[in-house]
């Protein structure tokens, strides 16, 4: 395979107070207040978290150490060219927006593929600093969740990350659209966090189809609530799990 050599020729940067409520795909940056011409450089950065667990020796063996892998958290970091001479510019609105979550499109081949969006916390940046020369500041914007990336170009593409917003029904099931992360475990599942999973069907499923969760455990529709395990023919009226799912179809 031949190299692949990635430049940045035409970058987006924007920030919304409301969800654009829009699939990565359509996102325009025209559904962002942008910021692009103050950025002079921006990237996600994923943070690795593990844990360490310790197996004490033994009579016959010794101690062992195992590196445990956690989830992985995301950071927006950008820097800026200050703009406090500006009304309404980047300074202002990361001042005015301070710890508050908002959401933002990131292009790095305009908004075509690859591109991403999601939601950060607004931190408030730097302002002054040396005389007679362009000021910047550094920001780093921690990420709620796993951002959605569309790999690729126009042409050809995959979308990657976000919460999922519906589980298919199968042996196993899967959940859309398509590279989105399922809920973390049931419970996460039955109270809708991050977001509301619609089942299809949206009546129950049949004997032995299930999705599989985060924590690689699996769960069911019974029709009227998300329970846990493969589907069977008394979870129909055991009343297992309650859910606050609508039962539409996706």
């Amino acid at each position: 395979m031949s190299r692949n050599v990635f430049e940045i020729e035409q970058g987006l940067l924007g920030f919304s107070l409301t969800d654009p409520g829009a699939d990565i795909l359509t996102l325009d940056i025209a559904d962002f207040v942008a910021y692009s011409c103050q950025v002079t450089t921006g990237q996600l950065t994923g943070n690795s978290n593990t844990t360490t667990k310790t197996t004490p020796a033994t009579w016959c063996e010794p101690e062992a150490t195992e590196t445990v892998p956690g989830v992985t958290s995301y950071d927006l970091a950008v820097t800026f060219l200050q703009d406090p001479h500006i009304a309404n510019g980047i300074n202002e609105f990361l001042y005015e927006h301070d710890t508050e979550v908002v959401w933002f499109f990131l292009g790095f081949n305009g908004t075509d593929p690859p591109k991403a969006t999601g939601q950060c916390t607004a931190v408030a940046g730097s302002i002054g600093g040396d005389p007679r020369t362009p000021l910047t500041f550094a920001v780093t914007l921690p990420c709620k969740g796993k951002p959605v990336i569309a790999f690729g170009d126009a042409a050809s593409h995959v979308v990657v990350g976000g919460p999922a917003t519906g589980a298919v029904a199968g042996i196993p099931g899967h959940f859309t659209p398509a590279g989105s992360d399922p809920p973390a475990n049931l419970a996460d599942m039955i109270a809708g966090t991050p977001t509301v999973v619609v089942a299809s069907p949206a009546t129950a499923w049949t004997t032995g189809q299930y999705v599989v969760l985060g924590d690689n455990t699996h769960a069911n529709w019974t029709g009227t609530a998300w329970a846990a395990g493969a589907h069977a023919l008394a979870a129909e009226t055991a009343g297992a799990g309650t859910s606050s799912a609508p039962s539409s179809s996706a």
